[in-house]
């Protein structure tokens, strides 16, 4: 039996590698370790739900990574300073 290629049937092309430096990139943490930081670092009681709907909002700074989603040091370490100024999120 033989196959029949369609045009556009073909593997898709594999988007270039980006010419990231991992001793340059910032360290990252995953959400749920990120939450635990930011509920010790502030003393807030802020609900993990609460947290990842966040993150899903956009209002915490994320990377994604396939199907992991990933939180920048920087970006938690300014969410912190946020929190303790009071500002509301």
């Amino acid at each position: 039996m033989t196959e029949t290629l369609r045009p556009g049937a073909g593997p898709t092309p594999m988007a270039p590698k980006a010419n990231l430096n991992v001793a340059t990139a910032p360290p990252m943490l995953s959400p749920q370790n990120a939450w635990r930081v930011l509920c010790r670092r502030t003393g807030a009681q802020i609900s993990r739900a609460t947290f990842y709907r966040w993150v899903s909002e956009g209002k915490v700074c994320s990377v994604r990574l396939g199907v992991h989603i990933y939180i920048p040091w920087p970006a938690l370490d300014e969410l912190i300073q946020r929190c303790l100024e009071g500002e509301r999120l």
